[in-house]
């Protein structure tokens, strides 16, 4: 069985502040329109035949950007995971083990966390963009896989490397 895992940094959020809980940053107004122009602009290469199962961590600012990603891609409504924002590698090999079936998974977390986890996943270095995405497809066991693709609002490149299907 295949499963490809879409990671997503949220976009541009409000900058931290004595006056606010972390927990509580928001995407700014630019954040949200810059987040939405680039799903835009990549749509087509977001589209799967796979089913979809989007993740995100309970911070609002990554909830945010997950809303704006699934009503762009018309895919369904984000499940919170706490280990998406506490950084917990094995909870989330763990669900990810558990899962039985083809699919596209979408997490949706921040920064340093998914590109720790990419690093780990691809055994390489990986740090995220804001608004940033990487694409890559998980080896049977789900341990490691190869990166596809990646692509961030300001850069808009792309990696393309083939799929092994």
């Amino acid at each position: 069985m295949s499963i490809e895992l879409l990671m997503v940094r949220h976009g541009k959020a409000e900058e931290r502040s004595a006056d606010k809980a972390d927990d509580k940053r928001q995407l700014t107004d630019e954040g949200k329109a810059e987040f939405e122009a680039f799903i835009q602009s990549v749509k087509k290469d977001l589209r799967t035949e796979e089913n979809v199962l989007v993740w995100t961590s309970p911070l609002i600012r990554a909830k945010q950007t997950a809303a704006i990603l699934t009503d762009e891609m018309g895919w369904p409504e984000a499940e919170e995971k706490d280990f998406l924002e506490s950084g917990d590698y094995t909870a989330f090999r763990n669900d990810v083990k558990a899962l039985d079936e083809d699919l596209r998974l979408v997490c949706v977390g921040h920064k340093p966390i998914q590109g720790d986890w990419v690093g780990l996943l691809t055994s390489r270095p990986y740090s995220f963009k804001k608004g940033g995405l990487t694409l890559i497809r998980l080896n049977a066991d789900r341990t490691q896989g190869n990166l596809l693709w990646d692509s961030d609002p300001k850069s808009k490149k792309k990696l393309r490397k083939k799929s092994r299907r």
